[in-house]
């Protein structure tokens, strides 16, 4: 946050400095902020090519891999059919190669994502499946950690809150939890809160099994660092809620992680707030229609 300081006191001298700021943002692992002043660094001038390609970098690092892709396909070759702005790079320019090569990249990890998602599914609806024809026939541990790990990844992949339920519900059906139950119920809750839960399930996880790698991996934020994390929440909120207020789709549906920040995050209140705004437009809107 100190280092940051400078960077943030440079930007109010045009969209050049705000460009660096993030750029800075981004080096700094704040990717929501580097996200936000690079969007406000290009504004819809073409020519600010490298903070076109340097605000895909960022929004890449948060996830959204279609926006990512939208904003290089302005500043590559062969794309000048999209958008108004559309402003590509020389043919000889080195930084058209590099651009073309960051695009390449995201589209792969794009079809990556949707390959995992599309695994994640089938494979969790065929455990659905067996557990269904089990009946009253009990799944037996080894069955249902494989079937609530792979609830896990989907909802780790797509940053639902649903899957996690739904894992949780099987794991809470084992009225004493422990071992590698008590360790998955508690990935669930840092994961997916709430935070009560959350926190019982780790005291009891401190008391049997206090070497526990959930444990060993839990990291206790400075206040520097809280700092930090309170000022992405705010801009992350931000930015799900105008996706959602825009009917923007992809991979990862922003209603969806609106929901599971607002019960999961150490900073809840703007994922909150915004969903209690973009509720009350629903209710308008609906009213509009009625």
């Amino acid at each position: 946050m100190r280092a940051l300081g400078p960077f943030y006191e440079a930007a109010r001298r045009g969209p050049a400095y705000e460009h660096l700021l993030g750029v800075a943002l981004l080096r700094a692992g704040q990717v929501f902020g580097a996200a936000h002043s690079l969007l406000s660094a290009l504004g819809a001038d073409p020519r600010r090519r490298g903070a076109w390609a340097d605000a895909a970098t960022a929004y890449a690092a948060t996830g959204r891999l279609e926006m990512a892709t939208w904003l290089l396909a302005h500043v590559v070759q062969g794309f000048e059919d999209i958008g108004p702005h559309a402003s590509p790079y020389p043919n000889d320019s080195s930084r058209a190669a590099e651009a073309h090569n960051r695009l390449v990249a995201i589209q792969r990890r794009h079809l990556q994502h949707a390959d995992e998602l599309r695994f994640l599914d089938l494979r969790t609806a065929a455990d659905a499946e067996i557990r269904e024809r089990l009946g009253d026939e009990p799944l037996g541990t080894e069955r249902l950690l494989l079937h609530t790990a792979a609830l896990i990844s989907l909802g780790e992949a797509r940053d639902a809150l649903e899957p996690f339920d739904r894992a949780a519900a099987l794991l809470e059906q084992d009225p004493l939890p422990a071992g590698a139950t008590l360790e998955q119920m508690a990935r669930i809750r840092i994961a997916a809160g709430p935070a009560q839960e959350r926190d019982e399930v780790l005291a009891l996880l401190q008391r049997t099994a206090p070497h526990s790698e959930v444990l060993t991996r839990l990291h206790r934020p400075t206040l520097l660092e809280r700092r930090m994390s309170e000022q992405e929440a705010s801009l992350e909120a931000l930015l799900l809620a105008t996706e959602a207020e825009r009917g923007q789709q992809g991979l990862r549906e922003p209603w969806e992680q609106l929901r599971l920040r607002a019960r999961a995050s150490e900073h809840p209140e703007p994922y909150r707030e915004a969903l209690t705004r973009l509720g009350g437009c629903r209710d308008r809107e609906e009213q509009d229609e009625g």
